[in-house]
């Protein structure tokens, strides 16, 4: 007898079959059970492992015994009673065939049964805005033709020391494209990030931009002669669809005749295939006739846009107006840099001295341009933040006056899209500021405050899930400013660990040894925590400048009842947390010194205010207000 005959009559091909599709059943119901005891991962594996070893003892036992009607006997011992050998065959058959019915119910119903519901903090964190769903939504989307990118010029010059230069070339070229309707422009910020990407190529590059077009160039200064080469290349299909070099004796008005034909061309190449207005009337906007000016001005501005070295930018521009007075847009840069002195602290000077110069700086500008939209916004910011801290008293309604003319002026300027969001939050109106972030942020996802401020004002609006969504968002793209932390929304989603290591860093309380107590106090606002604020205020006047609006720690500490002297910021003031302040005499005080109050019987009221009283003429009373 062969011994394929042979398997078949001691039926081990039945017992293998049998075991295979029994140990799948067992696998199916201990997938299912297994977890309803909170069981280990571990387990399942081991059963797996163990089916898998008892396969090859199945078969060896199959084919050393033999069932019989007398009951299991060595197969040497067995009378061979072909009757007896079909039953015991068709018994197999049906138990085999039973145990593939189970394991085939079980696998529908698997499929079928809705999955359980899964607590909010791990599918926020594991599946919100992943990089799979975001692949997917922008593979839906097509990339807009009349869409582009310039990317940082390259510096060809005999030393490689004038990267400003080759970049404030660059930077102006964006800054006039900018200005064209229906041409979407890449931010400065996202395309200057792939500087020296050569690894992925402008295909790449255009992918992870999400533009057609990309411009790009280099410059060469060198004595009295500078050259400029650009070229307009399509993101699709690689292919040059414009390109020149310029070569002019170097003299400012030289560098501006060629940033404004640079732009003209790409915009006539670009008309060739899109919809777009003529380019007669393009130029630079800031003009100098002094070429040591302007570049002056070049890298005081890629020092400012980087927020480094403040002081460095200041003596920059300090010397760039003394060069030429009219020089309004190295004013403008100049009295911000006096308005975030506030928040970097690189000039170290009396808060007075900054107020009274970045005044000055934008009054200069505003002379020589009066539609300049940075000193606008800037000086609008400076007097919001004065009022803020009770250093000055200045009408919000001015102020976002202001700031939407600014935005109006200027679209694009990420600082006076943000600070106008700022002050429709110190009124109140979240959707309205929120609106201003979102624009700020889709137009610059790598610009940082604006990023931060889109989940500050959903968490203030309740829209937790979005907010956490933000949040990822902005921690994925890098986009996030020092050490800022929402303990409102980390609080919802139970994120303890986050809380805890942001609380530890240096803008918080390092080295308090009570980060649990405080995770405690923020996970039960409504419990009495002013004794713990007080004792953190304690230990943070002793190791920590409050004076210095960069602390964050104010944010943390009003919630639990105490520091609203410390004036929290306007977008996170409007959340559930912040009830108490809201009732405060600091919160009266600061309403009063940005008049807000008129603000609001003009415009109405947030949902968490509303007037009491009536205002009379005759007595000369106003109508009074309250939040809750």
């Amino acid at each position: 007898m062969s011994l394929f005959n042979e398997l078949k009559r001691r039926n081990v091909f039945r017992v293998g079959l049998f075991y295979i599709v029994s140990a799948w059943v067992v696998v199916q119901v201990a997938e299912t059970v297994l977890p309803m005891f909170d069981v280990p991962e571990g387990a399942l594996r081991a059963i797996v492992l163990i089916l898998a070893l008892g396969f090859v003892p199945a078969v060896v036992f199959a084919w050393v015994f033999e069932m019989t009607p007398d009951g299991l006997k060595l197969d040497r011992n067995a009378q061979a009673d072909p009757a007896s050998g079909q039953h015991t065959s068709r018994k197999l058959n049906w138990a085999t065939l039973i145990a593939a019915v189970l394991a085939i119910g079980l696998l529908i119903a698997d499929r079928l049964m809705p999955e359980p519901p899964v607590a909010r903090a791990e599918p926020a964190l594991a599946n919100v805005d992943s990089p799979e769903v975001r692949m997917s939504a922008e593979a839906d989307d097509a990339v807009d033709p009349a869409s582009i990118a310039v990317l940082p010029f390259e510096d060809l010059s005999p030393d490689g020391d004038q990267g400003y230069f080759s970049d404030g070339i660059a930077e102006e070229i964006l800054n006039v494209l900018v200005r064209i309707d229906g041409l979407e422009v890449a931010s400065r910020t996202s395309a200057f990030r792939f500087r020296d990407r050569d690894d992925i190529g402008i295909p790449g590059i255009a992918r992870e931009l999400e533009v057609r077009h990309v411009l790009e160039g280099s410059v060469r200064k060198a004595g009295d002669a500078i050259r400029v080469t650009a070229q307009l290349i399509d993101g699709e299909s690689d292919k040059h669809l414009w390109s020149d070099t310029y070569d002019r004796s170097l003299t400012a008005e030289n560098v501006f005749a060629i940033q404004d034909e640079i732009a003209t061309a790409i915009v006539e190449a670009l008309r060739g295939s899109i919809a777009l207005p003529g380019a007669e009337a393009l130029e630079v906007g800031a003009r100098t006739d002094s070429l040591d000016a302007y570049e002056l001005y070049l890298e005081a501005r890629a020092l400012y846009n980087a927020r480094n070295r403040m002081d460095r930018a200041d003596e920059l521009l300090a010397r760039a107006v003394e060069l030429d007075p009219e020089f309004a847009a190295a004013w403008a840069i100049r009295a911000a840099i006096y308005v975030l002195d506030d928040e970097y602290g690189d000039l170290g000077l009396a808060r007075d001295v900054s107020v009274a110069r970045f005044e000055e700086y934008a009054a200069a500008a505003l002379a020589n341009d009066p539609d300049n939209a940075l000193a606008i916004a800037v000086l609008a910011m400076g007097r919001l933040t004065e009022a803020r801290f009770g250093r000055a008293r200045h009408g919000i309604s001015q102020i976002i006056d202001d700031l939407e003319r600014a935005v109006a002026l200027d679209p694009k300027n990420a600082s006076a899209r943000n600070w106008l969001g700022v002050a429709y939050g110190e009124v109140g109106e979240l959707d309205a500021a929120l609106a201003q972030f979102q624009a700020c942020n889709e137009d610059d996802p790598y610009y940082a405050p604006c990023a931060e401020n889109v989940y500050d004002s959903l968490t203030s609006l309740g829209r937790m899930d979005e907010a956490l969504a933000a949040y990822l968002r902005a921690l994925d793209a890098g986009a996030t400013t020092d050490e800022w932390l929402s303990p409102s929304l980390l609080a919802h989603f139970d994120l303890k660990a986050h809380f805890m290591f942001a609380t530890n860093q240096s803008l918080y309380v390092p080295g308090w040894r009570r980060h649990g107590e405080l995770w405690a106090a923020w996970k039960n606002l409504e419990g009495d925590h002013e004794a713990l604020a007080r004792e953190v205020r304690a230990y943070a006047d002793e190791h920590l400048d409050l004076a210095d609006n960069t602390s964050h720690l104010v944010n943390l500490l009003v919630p639990l009842g105490g520091s609203f002297d410390l004036n929290p910021f306007s977008i996170v003031i409007w959340g559930d947390a912040y009830g108490k302040y809201r009732q405060s005499p600091e919160f009266r005080t600061r309403v009063q010194d940005l008049d807000i109050h008129t603000y609001w019987r003009e415009h109405g009221f947030p949902p968490q205010c509303r007037p009491i009283g009536t205002t009379s003429v005759t007595t000369g009373s106003e109508e009074d207000f309250e939040c809750d």
